[in-house]
């Protein structure tokens, strides 16, 4: 449809050319009829609009008025004139429905990207071709080199690398090894994988991001909304000014007739709200256009314009400002050496488990296999650990208990969020393991560059406060609250509400509610499949850094819509004045008002450049893993 537009607003110039040479050079009679063909052409998506919307909605709207002023100019002989006018119209159409277009575009090239296919395997280890809608959680399908991947799932079989950047943004290509999670639409730029589905069709990020894309379009900006409503109103005035301005100035002035109309025809075209309308649209747009670009889908302009009135940022902890997978700080064992043996056992044992934590440790102590050595008789031990048999040794990995074994190293390892276990070999304590949810490594910066630009940052968390409050000091946060429950966030954000915006950036079922109840909610990318569906604002690649990014976006946006607002209006007035000076004559009238409008769609356009987003900032010199030993001090235990 927009390429339909663009070609019908040329061949409407083409005519008028023709027209014009006709009229001024040849002296053909029936170039009127050149014209009315050049008005029908160029003039049939905004009338057809404004027809459309007056009917259905029963107000009134700019396209008419500019139907009604070319169909004026056109009564009292200015042909040219009142094609120009609705060439140049539809041409400022042409341009907004380029930037409108920006996001049905990206909704159609994430719809082709979803394959309709895929190779699934039977029982007998041969493979099927099935449409995709015919998957159930658990198949397991073949993705080879160069193919999109048609589920969300893990990979089982194969290692490969993969190309996220249709739902990330980044182009740089992901390792992918068994037991990684890989999403529906990104592609497979290296070996032959087999992946089982663990996510029904409907749910998966790739079609939450396709749903999100679109509600994007339908949920506009206050300042839209406002326009919205004036433009009705605004129309109205216009047409019974006109309609005074087609008989007044004749009695009142003494201009003739034909002056009086040509001049009441010269205030319908330069009164008319044209750019004062294009001023927010195409700006808002061009700016989701540029966030969804670099992995962060907005639902609406609503929310791309507050994003600058952020006045508190609200942040859970897990999955939010920490990575939410905990990775090993410490390792501590009473005698140095036995640490490889040790370290060893602890691998061969851990590596028969499938809890999540015994994977964690497993991954952590694989340089330290010893080949050879093998586990027997592993199994969990429910709410302790894991047990087994190893070299011929009874050996546990529980979970730490009250005692007097490294005390008070061990409490304190609890107190600051740690989760601790203890190596048991034939029943005596030997080390012990400490497990902890590091922070992201952009969070401390994050937190700094927010809170350069005026904004306050809190951390609400279900955890313990000891354990929130040492996250909070890695990363600068002066504020936070611990032992929060979902209803306690809710209660929370409420009363920041009354002192000002705000912001909740989440990804748990349990901050689902504090989204939902914020001015502006944030969730992350890969968190719970309702707390993407309640926010507002997705980073689809899970990074902070976007966060600031946004609001300088946010705040560009705002200064060019100011922009387009003040231009249009003022170019209004000017021209209003004018013509009740006869200072301006039809042609000078429609180049001005049409011009102002083509000026402000351009400068709203200017939006889809990068410019945020490739901005430099400082660069993030934390450490990924945390050693926390020093705030600890008990020397006598550093591996």
């Amino acid at each position: 449809m927009k390429r339909l537009q663009l070609y019908f607003t040329v061949v409407s110039g083409l005519l008028i050319a023709v027209g014009f040479y006709m009229e001024r050079f040849t002296g053909i009679s029936w170039y009127p009829f050149v014209f009315i063909l050049a008005f029908i052409i160029g003039g049939w998506f905004q009338a057809r609009e404004g027809i459309t919307t007056t009917v259905n909605e029963k107000k009134l709207n700019v396209e008419l008025l500019m139907i009604i002023a070319a169909i004026g100019a056109s009564i009292i002989g200015y042909w040219f004139e009142g094609a120009i006018l609705i060439f140049i119209f539809s041409l400022s159409g042409t341009l907004e429905a380029y930037a409108e277009g920006r996001t049905r575009d990206a909704v159609q090239a994430l719809i082709k990207m979803k394959p309709n296919v895929a190779s699934r395997q039977l029982p007998d280890g041969e493979y099927e071709v099935v449409n995709v809608e015919d998957l159930s959680i658990g198949d397991v399908v073949m993705v080879r080199r160069g193919d999109i991947f048609p589920i969300d799932g893990v990979i089982i079989e194969g290692a490969t690398e993969v190309n996220e950047a249709s739902l990330t943004g980044e182009s740089a290509l992901v390792t992918k090894n068994p037991d990684d999670t890989v999403l529906t639409g990104s592609i497979n730029e290296g070996g032959v994988v087999s992946v089982r589905m663990t996510v029904d069709n409907e749910e998966t990020i790739f079609n939450r991001m396709i749903e999100m894309v679109r509600e994007s379009e339908s949920v506009p900006s206050k300042r839209a909304q406002f326009i919205d409503r004036f433009e009705n109103k605004y129309v109205w005035i216009v047409l019974i000014t006109t309609a005074f301005m087609m008989f007044v100035p004749h009695y009142v002035f003494g201009w003739g007739w034909n002056e009086t109309f040509y001049r009441a025809m010269v205030l319908l075209v330069v009164a008319s709200p044209c750019a004062v309308v294009a001023s927010i649209t195409p700006a808002t747009l061009s700016a989701i256009s540029t966030s969804a670009k670099n992995g962060v889908l907005v639902k609406g302009g609503k929310f791309m314009e507050q994003l600058d009135d952020v006045d508190y940022v609200l942040f859970d902890k897990t999955g939010t400002l920490t990575k939410g997978e905990p990775v090993i700080t410490h390792f501590e064992v009473e005698s140095k050496e036995d640490r490889s043996r040790i370290a060893a056992h602890i691998y061969a044992l851990e590596r028969g488990s499938n809890h999540p934590l015994a994977m964690r440790i497993s991954d952590h102590f694989a340089e330290s296999q010893q080949k050879g050595l093998e586990a027997e008789n592993v199994h969990d031990v429910v709410g302790r650990g894991v047990e087994g048999h190893v070299d011929g040794r009874l050996v546990q990995v529980f979970k730490a208990e009250s005692d007097d074994f490294m005390e008070p190293f061990k409490s304190e390892l609890l107190d600051t969020g740690h989760t601790v276990t203890v190596y048991i070999e034939d029943g005596i304590k030997k080390a012990l393991i400490a497990l902890k949810d590091v922070e992201r490594p952009e969070a401390a910066d994050v937190i700094q560059r927010l809170n350069g630009i005026g904004k306050e940052t809190v951390m609400i968390s279900g955890d313990n406060p000891k354990a929130a409050e040492s996250i909070a000091k890695s990363i600068g946060l002066k504020k936070v609250i611990g032992n929060q429950s979902p209803e306690d966030k809710v209660r929370h954000i409420n009363a920041y509400k009354e002192k000002g915006v705000v912001m909740m950036v989440g990804d748990g079922v349990n901050d689902a509610p504090g989204i939902k109840q914020a001015d502006i909610g944030v969730a992350m990318g890969k968190g719970t499949g309702i707390a993407l569906e309640t926010a507002d604002i997705v980073l689809m690649k899970e990074q902070l850094s976007r966060l600031p990014e946004m609001m300088r976006l946010s705040a560009r946006l705002d200064g060019v819509i100011k922009q387009n607002l003040i231009f249009s209006v003022a170019v209004i007035l000017v021209l209003i004045t004018s013509n009740f000076f006869q200072a301006i004559n039809l042609p000078l009238g429609v180049i001005g008002h049409e011009g102002s409008t083509i000026l402000v769609i351009l400068n709203g356009l200017r939006l889809l450049a990068n410019r945020e987003f490739n901005m430099p900032h400082s660069s993030f010199h934390r450490q990924e893993h945390i050693d926390d030993r020093r705030s600890i001090g008990m020397q006598k235990y550093k591996g």
